[in-house]
């Protein structure tokens, strides 16, 4: 045998970092002998900056970010001789890295969970780490037993790795912990919320109460005592020593089942491995904004500012996506369960669900329910043809599903996906304002979306399903959070609407299913509308919203100060923040909020200020002691005026029909009564009224309050009462009225007091104005078809004729004006 190695010295170890040398240097596979394009731009881009410590890299699925993330790994471990880490949302996706690693003559093992230590190989820095996100971000982190110190670091599918990051620093309390929990805050949550405490204590699962940050503060020493006892149970055990130190600046949710603490950002300081790592790499195929990345990981405000975005990337593939109830407002969810059936026979239909109680619609379908531990087993079963499964629905799972090619042809979204924690569930009404919370409603649809198009190649047909969703997604504000991909896709669906409206009429249906067939069966006519539509369109510069990512840079500066006993001098820092980042009413008061919990823990005082503010920017934020009551205004719009302001917010006319009759179907009186009172609110906003709920905002003042045309409509919901109205029913609405008298001088004599209730008789010894009507299930179906009727004759309204005039007269032909409501539409009480 020949001894090459005397022939030609020792082999050199790399003296530099050289991305595209390295790659040649690897025994490769034949199906890796050359980059493509987007990933040479890329190694090009990540050798250039190697020295910087944190770098973003966005590129689109199938375009080849895995391997670009293990030769970026690669090179630092060459270099420095130590470990490397490449963190993955799904163990499935831990397969398909050491698959790829396999292939490039890369060496790399698998870190599982329950083992203490990794490889020896990797330990030298020989071979790279390969695990869950799970491995590192835990109280009880191996990485830290182990005393792995990585040189670098890549965290895959990044914004996904910040969901599952924040729920291994939530502590979930259930049995005994939750209640005793309830006891220490009963006295003084009781006084602050009495209808929602009530409820929570009677164990309603549907009511949700955010603890205000002072009462949580004042509460501290005993919640901690009380927690801190139970710190060996299997819940804490991995959660608890993160909390504990810094549970002043958490978060905590209750409802009538559970609790749930979270701190207010991720402090992912507290891991060594991950925060003293040299270099980190953040890869993301979704999500326009990376300020989530600099306010939860940390990453600097140069990475998400100069993120790395190679001119090749072609994009994400072929997605037809469609809303069948904006061709026509009868295709509903059933329909498309329906339809799914049928295109089951010939394709791979995969349902993501926000709930299990939505996926046993589809499992009554013959939809096969992956859960939990059962969730990779069916993904295994779509991707093997000879496995049968054709039909399958998993709820909660938006991301960590690859199901490329013929794994999934098609693709249902079943309702907007808040996420499955308590803390997600509050944040609900907050998903339509700016900012945090509605970007990552909208990070978790994208990431749905793309779970079968897994390349560029690749092609899928996604459904949305349920009102709801239809709505969310055609709202402007929505669409422009989106990624320019995601929203081309999308604002071509509502094009493709109208084009399915026209080519059969009669019989809407059918159009669908045969659009679909278009797609499904490569017609060449929609592949060359598609790519005309999308694929051929200029993109647009990526815009960086430098203002955003310093905000976020600043306040998770501000809350890491904060957990070092730097509070005092973190406030002044993130208040100008604040001040300076031009943040519109309602953002403006969330970050108020979070600002004055800070505040409280040095200067009380000074942060029930903040908090007063706080309030009268956001009606969503906590009501602090005493506050100055901000009470609506009609102001100087005529009710035709803000009937159109709510009818063009959104994208398209068929979402506005959607939301009437989403608004019909949310007033039911067998509804819990707050849901009844949101109801309330809603159909008050699309009539046309300055429409708020007092008692919600204030913990005062009636259930609901319209200012309508010039009356002002006093409104308690009685709506679980089930033989009468009765004596205490009328002399809370009494106390409304004379509330309403109080706060709302000028309509003193033009009051209407209103019960909305399935009785519409009182006891003998209720004492009602004689003026009080009764909003009963009748009424509220008829107002509610008057208002779907009224939105579907704007939507087939020239928009040219679409004024205040025009609505004033179709709100009158309808019923629908403040004048006509009370003779149509209620009861005279008995």
């Amino acid at each position: 045998m020949i001894d090459f190695g005397s022939l030609v010295g020792a082999t050199k170890e790399i003296a530099s970092y050289d991305l595209d040398a390295l790659f040649s240097s690897l025994d490769v596979k034949g199906t890796h002998t050359e980059p493509r394009p987007a990933q040479r731009e890329a190694m090009a881009e990540l050798t250039a900056r190697n020295g910087e410590k944190d770098l973003i890299l966005k590129i689109s699925t199938g375009a080849g970010k895995t391997t670009v993330g293990l030769l970026y790994l690669l090179g630092h471990m060459k270099l420095t001789k130590a470990p490397a880490v490449y963190l993955c949302p799904t163990v499935q996706l831990i397969e398909q890295v050491l698959e790829e690693a396999k292939k490039l003559g890369i060496s790399a093992h698998e870190y599982p969970s329950g083992e203490p230590y990794p490889s020896p190989a990797c330990m030298r820095g020989d071979s790279i780490i390969v695990c869950t996100y799970e491995k590192l971000f835990n109280a009880r982190t191996t990485f830290n037993r182990a005393g792995i110190m990585p040189c670098a670091i890549v965290l895959d599918d990044a914004h996904a790795g910040v969901e599952i990051v924040r729920k291994q620093y939530t502590l979930s309390l259930q049995g005994d912990a939750y209640l005793e929990l309830l006891d220490i805050l009963d006295s003084s949550c009781g006084s602050y919320a009495r209808t929602s405490w009530k409820d929570i204590k009677n164990g309603d699962p549907t009511r949700f109460l955010e603890i205000p940050h002072w009462i949580w503060s004042d509460h501290l020493k005993a919640i901690e005592s009380a927690l801190h006892n139970r710190r060996e149970e299997q819940d804490f055990v991995f959660v608890w020593p993160y909390l504990q130190e810094i549970l002043k600046y958490c978060r905590c949710v209750v409802n009538g089942t559970g609790a749930e603490i979270a701190p207010e950002v991720l402090p992912t300081h507290f891991v060594r491995s991950f925060a003293q790592a040299r270099h980190r790499l953040y890869m993301s195929a979704t999500l326009a904004d990376d300020s989530l990345l600099t306010r939860e990981f940390g990453a600097s405000v140069s990475a998400a500012t100069t993120p790395i975005l190679p001119p090749s990337d072609r994009g994400l593939g072929e997605r037809m996506i469609l809303a069948p109830s904006l061709v026509d407002p009868t295709l509903d969810r059933q329909f498309i369960i329906e339809l799914c059936v049928e295109l089951a026979k010939l394709h791979n239909v995969v349902v993501l669900t926000s709930s299990g109680e939505l996926a046993a619609d589809w499992v009554a379908a013959g939809a096969s329910y992956f859960v939990g531990e059962n969730f990779a087993a069916g993904v295994n079963l779509l991707r093997k043809p000879e496995s049968g499964l054709r039909f399958a629905v998993f709820s909660q799972r938006y991301d960590g599903v690859d199901l490329p090619d013929d794994a999934c042809r098609v693709l249902v979204i079943d309702g907007i996906p808040y996420g499955a924690g308590l803390i997600d569930t509050q944040d609900q009404e907050l998903s339509l304002m700016p900012g945090g919370v509605r970007n990552k409603t909208i990070f978790r649809i994208e990431q749905g979306m793309g779970r079968p198009v897994r390349s560029h190649a690749d092609f899928a047909v996604v459904l949305l399903a349920g009102q709801e969703l239809t709505t969310y997604v055609g709202r402007k504000d929505v669409l422009d959070a989106m990624t320019s991909d995601t929203r081309n896709q999308l604002q071509l669906s509502v094009e493709m609407a109208e084009l399915i409206q026209k080519s059969n009429p009669d019989k809407p249906g059918i159009a669908v299913r045969t659009v679909i067939d278009q797609c499904l069966n490569r017609d060449p006519g929609w592949k060359n509308y598609y790519n005309t539509k999308v694929r051929d369109v200029a993109k647009n510069a990526v815009n960086i919203d430098q203002i955003k990512i310093n905000l976020a840079n600043e306040e998770r500066e501000a809350h890491v100060q904060s957990m070092n006993n730097g509070a005092i001098d973190a406030k002044p820092r993130f208040h100008k923040a604040i001040s300076t980042s031009g943040l519109g009413d309602q953002e403006l008061g969330i970050y108020l909020q979070r600002l004055s919990r800070i505040t409280y823990q040095f200067d009380p005082a000074e942060a029930i200020k903040l908090q007063q503010n706080a309030r009268d920017y956001c009606l969503a934020t906590s009501t602090p002691p005493a506050v100055p009551k901000k009470l609506i205004v009609s102001g100087a719009k005529t009710v035709a005026e803000k009937f159109l302001i709510w009818f063009n917010k959104f994208s398209s006319v068929n979402a506005a029909v959607l939301e009437a009759k989403r608004i019909s179907e949310k007033l039911d009186l067998n509804a819990k009564h707050h849901h009844v009172e949101a109801a309330i609110q809603s159909l008050g906003e699309a009539l046309g009224a300055d429409s708020s709920r007092p008692e919600n905002e204030y913990n005062e003042g009636p259930d609901n309050l319209w200012i309508w045309g010039d009356s002002m409509y006093v409104i308690e919901a009685k709506n679980e009462n089930k033989t009468t109205l009765n004596k205490a029913d009328s002399g809370q609405l009494h106390d409304s009225l004379q509330w309403a008298c109080e706060n709302y001088p000028l309509f003193a004599d033009r009051l209407r007091p209103l019960t909305v209730a399935k009785v519409w008789q009182a006891s003998k010894d209720a004492h009602y104005d004689p003026e009080t009507r009764v909003l009963t299930q009748e009424g509220c179906d008829a107002i509610g078809l008057a208002l779907v009727q009224l939105c579907l004759k704007m939507a087939t309204t020239l928009p040219v004729l679409r004024v205040p005039a025009t609505v004033h007269e179709e709100m009158i032909n309808f019923k629908l004006s403040p004048e006509q409501f009370f003779g149509n539409y209620t009861k005279k009480i008995e």
